[in-house]
Protein backbone atom coordinates (compact mmCIF):
# COMPACT_ATOMS: atom_id res chain seq x y z
CA UNK A 1 0.00 0.00 0.00
CA UNK A 2 1.39 3.36 -1.02
CA UNK A 3 2.00 5.82 1.79
CA UNK A 4 0.20 9.14 1.32
CA UNK A 5 1.89 12.52 1.49
CA UNK A 6 2.04 13.68 5.11
CA UNK A 7 2.84 16.77 7.10
CA UNK A 8 6.31 17.25 8.53
CA UNK A 9 7.41 17.14 12.14
CA UNK A 10 6.91 14.65 14.95
CA UNK A 11 3.67 13.28 13.55
CA UNK A 12 5.47 12.36 10.34
CA UNK A 13 8.27 10.66 12.27
CA UNK A 14 5.75 8.58 14.20
CA UNK A 15 4.04 7.57 10.97
CA UNK A 16 7.38 6.52 9.46
CA UNK A 17 8.18 4.36 12.49
CA UNK A 18 4.76 2.77 12.67
CA UNK A 19 4.60 2.06 8.95
CA UNK A 20 8.23 1.09 8.39
CA UNK A 21 7.26 -2.19 6.71
CA UNK A 22 5.06 -0.48 4.15
CA UNK A 23 7.61 2.25 3.56
CA UNK A 24 10.37 -0.31 3.02
CA UNK A 25 8.24 -2.08 0.39
CA UNK A 26 7.87 1.16 -1.55
CA UNK A 27 11.48 2.25 -1.21
CA UNK A 28 12.81 -1.16 -2.22
CA UNK A 29 11.17 -0.73 -5.61
CA UNK A 30 13.92 1.72 -6.44
CA UNK A 31 16.42 -1.10 -6.50
CA UNK A 32 16.84 -2.37 -10.03
CA UNK A 33 14.07 0.01 -11.07
CA UNK A 34 12.58 -0.56 -14.50
CA UNK A 35 13.90 -4.09 -14.82
CA UNK A 36 11.40 -6.71 -16.08
CA UNK A 37 11.48 -8.64 -12.79
CA UNK A 38 10.85 -5.60 -10.59
CA UNK A 39 8.04 -6.32 -8.08
CA UNK A 40 4.63 -4.78 -8.79
CA UNK A 41 5.82 -3.50 -12.15
CA UNK A 42 3.61 -0.55 -13.10
CA UNK A 43 1.98 -0.68 -16.57
CA UNK A 44 3.46 2.70 -17.50
CA UNK A 45 6.91 1.50 -16.47
CA UNK A 46 6.44 -1.74 -18.36
CA UNK A 47 5.59 0.19 -21.52
CA UNK A 48 8.65 2.41 -21.13
CA UNK A 49 11.00 -0.51 -20.48
CA UNK A 50 9.87 -2.19 -23.70
CA UNK A 51 10.83 0.80 -25.88
CA UNK A 52 13.98 0.42 -28.00
CA UNK A 53 16.26 2.21 -27.90
CA UNK A 54 15.66 2.49 -24.17
CA UNK A 55 14.57 5.98 -23.03
CA UNK A 56 16.95 8.33 -21.22
CA UNK A 57 17.98 7.09 -17.79
CA UNK A 58 18.56 8.84 -14.49
CA UNK A 59 20.52 7.32 -11.62
CA UNK A 60 18.83 8.23 -8.34
CA UNK A 61 19.32 7.53 -4.67
CA UNK A 62 18.19 8.51 -1.19
CA UNK A 63 21.43 8.47 0.87
CA UNK A 64 19.55 8.66 4.19
CA UNK A 65 17.71 5.44 3.25
CA UNK A 66 20.68 3.73 1.58
CA UNK A 67 18.55 3.18 -1.53
CA UNK A 68 19.38 3.66 -5.18
CA UNK A 69 18.07 2.78 -8.60
CA UNK A 70 17.30 3.99 -12.10
CA UNK A 71 14.40 6.03 -13.44
CA UNK A 72 13.36 6.36 -17.08
CA UNK A 73 12.25 9.52 -18.85
CA UNK A 74 8.49 9.32 -19.38
CA UNK A 75 7.65 12.76 -20.80
CA UNK A 76 9.40 15.99 -21.71
CA UNK A 77 7.68 19.24 -22.60
CA UNK A 78 8.96 22.82 -22.60
CA UNK A 79 12.04 21.86 -20.62
CA UNK A 80 10.06 19.99 -17.92
CA UNK A 81 10.81 16.28 -17.59
CA UNK A 82 8.86 13.55 -15.78
CA UNK A 83 10.87 10.52 -14.67
CA UNK A 84 9.28 7.20 -13.65
CA UNK A 85 10.25 4.31 -11.34
CA UNK A 86 9.21 0.69 -11.69
CA UNK A 87 6.14 1.08 -9.46
CA UNK A 88 4.92 4.38 -10.93
CA UNK A 89 6.54 6.90 -8.57
CA UNK A 90 7.62 10.08 -10.36
CA UNK A 91 9.80 13.14 -10.06
CA UNK A 92 9.68 16.23 -12.25
CA UNK A 93 12.73 18.25 -13.21
CA UNK A 94 12.97 21.66 -14.85
CA UNK A 95 16.40 21.99 -16.48
CA UNK A 96 17.58 19.40 -13.95
CA UNK A 97 16.12 21.20 -10.91
CA UNK A 98 13.68 19.22 -8.79
CA UNK A 99 10.13 20.60 -8.79
CA UNK A 100 8.05 17.68 -7.47
CA UNK A 101 8.35 14.22 -5.91
CA UNK A 102 5.31 11.93 -5.95
CA UNK A 103 4.79 8.35 -4.84
CA UNK A 104 7.77 7.94 -2.48
CA UNK A 105 5.79 8.41 0.73
CA UNK A 106 6.17 12.16 1.15
CA UNK A 107 7.82 15.11 -0.53
CA UNK A 108 7.39 18.09 -2.79
CA UNK A 109 4.04 18.68 -4.45
CA UNK A 110 5.43 21.58 -6.50
CA UNK A 111 8.10 24.26 -6.32
CA UNK A 112 9.34 27.44 -7.95
CA UNK A 113 13.12 27.16 -8.36
CA UNK A 114 13.72 29.63 -11.19
CA UNK A 115 15.94 32.04 -9.25
CA UNK A 116 18.08 29.22 -7.92
CA UNK A 117 18.43 27.67 -11.37
CA UNK A 118 19.49 30.97 -12.96
CA UNK A 119 22.35 31.41 -10.48
CA UNK A 120 23.52 27.80 -10.51
CA UNK A 121 23.49 27.38 -14.29
CA UNK A 122 25.44 30.64 -14.62
CA UNK A 123 27.87 29.30 -11.97
CA UNK A 124 27.43 32.58 -10.11
CA UNK A 125 27.13 33.33 -6.37
CA UNK A 126 24.08 35.17 -5.14
CA UNK A 127 20.82 35.13 -3.22
CA UNK A 128 17.69 33.37 -4.45
CA UNK A 129 14.18 32.90 -3.17
CA UNK A 130 12.28 29.68 -3.75
CA UNK A 131 8.78 28.43 -2.93
CA UNK A 132 7.84 24.83 -2.07
CA UNK A 133 4.35 23.41 -1.62
CA UNK A 134 3.51 20.26 0.33
CA UNK A 135 0.24 18.34 0.64
CA UNK A 136 -0.58 17.86 4.31
CA UNK A 137 -2.59 15.14 6.04
CA UNK A 138 -5.81 17.11 5.51
CA UNK A 139 -5.23 17.21 1.74
CA UNK A 140 -4.43 20.90 1.96
CA UNK A 141 -1.50 22.62 0.29
CA UNK A 142 1.10 24.16 2.60
CA UNK A 143 3.29 26.81 0.96
CA UNK A 144 6.76 27.44 2.35
CA UNK A 145 9.22 30.16 1.35
CA UNK A 146 13.00 29.91 1.56
CA UNK A 147 15.88 32.34 1.18
CA UNK A 148 18.91 30.67 -0.37
CA UNK A 149 22.58 31.52 -0.77
CA UNK A 150 24.35 30.04 -3.79
CA UNK A 151 28.13 29.68 -3.53
CA UNK A 152 30.64 28.21 -6.02
CA UNK A 153 32.83 25.54 -4.40
CA UNK A 154 35.44 25.11 -7.11
CA UNK A 155 36.23 22.67 -9.89
CA UNK A 156 35.54 18.97 -9.40
CA UNK A 157 35.75 15.92 -11.66
CA UNK A 158 32.66 13.70 -11.85
CA UNK A 159 32.69 10.23 -13.38
CA UNK A 160 29.85 9.34 -15.74
CA UNK A 161 29.84 5.81 -17.19
CA UNK A 162 33.42 5.55 -15.97
CA UNK A 163 34.54 8.64 -17.88
CA UNK A 164 35.77 11.86 -16.18
CA UNK A 165 33.64 14.96 -16.70
CA UNK A 166 34.86 18.42 -15.66
CA UNK A 167 32.35 20.30 -13.52
CA UNK A 168 31.96 23.33 -11.31
CA UNK A 169 30.54 22.42 -7.90
CA UNK A 170 28.07 24.81 -6.23
CA UNK A 171 26.19 24.70 -2.94
CA UNK A 172 22.81 26.25 -2.25
CA UNK A 173 21.99 26.75 1.44
CA UNK A 174 18.32 27.51 2.05
CA UNK A 175 16.57 28.67 5.22
CA UNK A 176 12.87 28.92 5.97
CA UNK A 177 10.69 29.40 9.02
CA UNK A 178 10.12 25.66 9.57
CA UNK A 179 13.20 24.01 8.07
CA UNK A 180 16.53 24.43 6.33
CA UNK A 181 18.41 22.38 3.75
CA UNK A 182 21.42 22.34 1.43
CA UNK A 183 21.43 21.42 -2.25
CA UNK A 184 24.62 20.59 -4.14
CA UNK A 185 25.07 20.87 -7.89
CA UNK A 186 27.78 19.84 -10.35
CA UNK A 187 27.49 21.93 -13.51
CA UNK A 188 29.38 20.84 -16.62
CA UNK A 189 32.16 23.20 -17.69
CA UNK A 190 32.31 22.10 -21.34
CA UNK A 191 28.58 21.59 -21.82
CA UNK A 192 25.82 23.52 -20.07
CA UNK A 193 23.52 21.84 -17.60
CA UNK A 194 23.68 19.72 -14.47
CA UNK A 195 25.85 16.61 -14.57
CA UNK A 196 24.68 15.49 -11.14
CA UNK A 197 23.01 16.99 -8.09
CA UNK A 198 21.78 16.39 -4.56
CA UNK A 199 18.44 18.13 -4.03
CA UNK A 200 16.11 18.30 -1.05
CA UNK A 201 12.72 16.54 -1.25
CA UNK A 202 11.45 17.29 2.26
CA UNK A 203 12.07 16.27 5.85
CA UNK A 204 10.90 12.67 5.43
CA UNK A 205 13.26 11.53 2.67
CA UNK A 206 15.91 14.23 2.78
CA UNK A 207 18.03 14.80 -0.31
CA UNK A 208 17.67 12.93 -3.59
CA UNK A 209 20.92 12.30 -5.47
CA UNK A 210 20.56 12.37 -9.26
CA UNK A 211 22.95 11.72 -12.13
CA UNK A 212 21.98 11.69 -15.79
CA UNK A 213 23.14 8.65 -17.77
CA UNK A 214 23.88 9.80 -21.32
CA UNK A 215 23.73 7.41 -24.27
CA UNK A 216 27.31 8.45 -24.97
CA UNK A 217 29.80 10.95 -23.55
Amino acid sequence: MKLQLRTFGSALLCLALLSCGEAKDDFDLLRGALQPDAPRFHPRANALASIRPIPSRLEVGFPTRDLSGVMLLETERDGVQTWLTADGATITLEEGFLTSVKGFGSGLAASDVRQSADLVLARQPGTAERLHSFLNGNDQIELRAYKCEVEPMGAETVFVLGQPVATQKLEERCHGVADSFTNTYWVGTKASGLVQSSQWTGSFLGNLFMKAVPDEI
